[in-house]
This record gives C-alpha cells, sequence and structure tokens, in this order.
C-alpha cells in the first residue's frame, strides 16, 4: 500500500484542520449573537467539542497537533471578539484543560476504554452554566479591602471630602502589572448624600453617588457605568467605613458586583483577585 509522504499528510492535516476551525469559530460567532459569549459554552462548550471532534478522527493526530488547533482558535476568536492579552491569558488555562480531557476521553473511546469517556460528565456540566440567565453559580460578590489609612480619622475625613487622588503607585503590584481597567482619574468631591464621585477609566467613567452617611460610615450606589469594566463585572454599590484604633485610622471598603464569566469554578477565583485589589487600591488613593 502506498504510505503517505509528510506533504500528504500536511496537506490531510490541513483538509481536517480548516473545516474544524471554522466551525468553532462560527460557534463564537453564534454565541457573540445570542449574547452568550461570558458563558460556559465559550469557554468550555467549544474547545470541548474540538477536542472531542479531532480525538476522535480515524487518525494518530497527537495532543501536540491538538493544541496547535486550540491556539490557532484561541488567537482567532481574540481577534475577532478585539479581547486583550489579559482576557486570552486568564481564558487560556481553562481552554487548555477542558481540551485535552475531551480528547482523552475520546481517544480512550476508540481504544475501546469506555469507562474514561465518564471524564465527560463534568464538562458537560461545566458547559451548560451560563446558557441560561438562571443557571449560574453564586454571581453575585463583593471584594473587600482593610488597611491603616492615617494616624488620625480626622485627617483622613477630609481626605474624603476632597475625594480620591490616583496615583499608579496605589495601583499595587497586580493592578500594575496586569493594567486591568483602574481608574484614571476622579471628579467630584464630596460626602454628604446627593454628592456624585466619577472614576474615568479606560473606555468609560463609572459614576456612584452618596445615597446616606452616618458617623464614620457611607454607602454609595452606581448610577451608570460606560467603561471597560462591565465587560467582566457590573458594579452595583459600595461602603466605606472608618474607625480610629490605636494603630491609627482604620478604614474598610466593601465593593458589591455581579460576575459576568462563566463557569464560577474558573472565572470566580479570578475575578475576586482583581476586585480586591481594586478595592485596596481605592483605599490607598485615600490614603
Amino acid at each position: 500500500m502506498h504510505e503517505p509522504t509528510r506533504p500528504e499528510t500536511r496537506a490531510r492535516s490541513l483538509l481536517v484542520a480548516a473545516p474544524v476551525t471554522l466551525t468553532a469559530l462560527l460557534g463564537v460567532a453564534i454565541a457573540q449573537r445570542l449574547d452568550r459569549l461570558d458563558s460556559a459554552l465559550v469557554f468550555v462548550g467549544i474547545p470541548c467539542l474540538l477536542a472531542l471532534v479531532l480525538g476522535l478522527l480515524p487518525t494518530k493526530r497527537s495532543w501536540g497537533s491538538i493544541f496547535q488547533f486550540i491556539t490557532v482558535v484561541l488567537l482567532l476568536a481574540s481577534a475577532l471578539l478585539q479581547e486583550g492579552a489579559l482576557c486570552v491569558l486568564m481564558a487560556a488555562p481553562l481552554v487548555y484543560g477542558v481540551a485535552a480531557l475531551a480528547w482523552f476521553a475520546a481517544r480512550s473511546s476508540k481504544d475501546g476504554e469506555r469507562l474514561h469517556a465518564l471524564a465527560l460528565v463534568p464538562l458537560l456540566l461545566l458547559m451548560s452554566e451560563g446558557i441560561a440567565p438562571d443557571w449560574r453559580i453564586a454571581p453575585e460578590a463583593s471584594a473587600r479591602a482593610e488597611r491603616t489609612v492615617g494616624a488620625s480619622c480626622a485627617l483622613f475625613e477630609r481626605a474624603l471630602d476632597r475625594g480620591p487622588r490616583i496615583s499608579s503607585d496605589d495601583r499595587g503590584t497586580l493592578l500594575s502589572w496586569a493594567r486591568y481597567p483602574t481608574p484614571i482619574s476622579v471628579t467630584g468631591t464630596g460626602v454628604h448624600a446627593g454628592d456624585e464621585w466619577v472614576w474615568t477609566m479606560p473606555g468609560g467613567d463609572i459614576h456612584a453617588g452618596v445615597v446616606s452617611e452616618a458617623v464614620g460610615l457611607l454607602r454609595f450606589e452606581v448610577t451608570g457605568d460606560n467603561s471597560g469594566v462591565t465587560r467582566w463585572v457590573t458594579l452595583r454599590s459600595a461602603t466605606l467605613a472608618w474607625s480610629q484604633q490605636s494603630q491609627g485610622c482604620r478604614a474598610v471598603v466593601t465593593i458589591d458586583y455581579q460576575r459576568h464569566l462563566d463557569p464560577a469554578l474558573w472565572f470566580g477565583p479570578i475575578t475576586a483577585v482583581f476586585m480586591n485589589a481594586g478595592a485596596d487600591a481605592l483605599l490607598a488613593s485615600l490614603d
């Protein structure tokens, strides 16, 4: 029998890869059309389906070639959706992980080891999260930060009255490295009900109004947000409390938000890390 030469093998691989890759990109486009880009359908379903199809094909394709296919689809989808490098880095380990599990299950099934196909069960459960608005795990969450903001709460209250002062030094290591959308500047002053602060962010502004005040306590409601932050979270409200302690004025900020990206198992902890860093940066800007 005729053994395929290297060029023939490459040609066959291209004939397989091209339609599979285009199908995956079509799935991304459909998810975008249905406004389900944040769901696990994109981050779990598409790479899982891609790896399954390639794993079930009658070829001796290795995980290395599957890795290449996934990388191409990931980069093309990111370009199509105009996502930044940070988003790609956040999603890549999840995408490669579910693809590897699906490919392993597919290859094992071909070899007669049906039991390994049970690995697809948790993938199917993960895939469904976020497809329906009511099928989400703990999308509402809170970020929290606490620090000593000065020797005297009287000085801190004066700093509050003039509003935050944004500095690159306040971002901390994570936000400085990752460039996750953080405030460029802040306008507005005041600590009384009805006062409004406006955070200028990359691509837009976040408007937050003071809705209640008490001794050592302020409550804010987010009244408008057209910034890039809305891609990841919807900011709800915030509470700022402070009290005089022996080591100085101790302040605590809590920010309530809704996470957009699913599955929660992966994006929940990642979002929490960035939001907690943002809360700490807010306190630093008031120090």
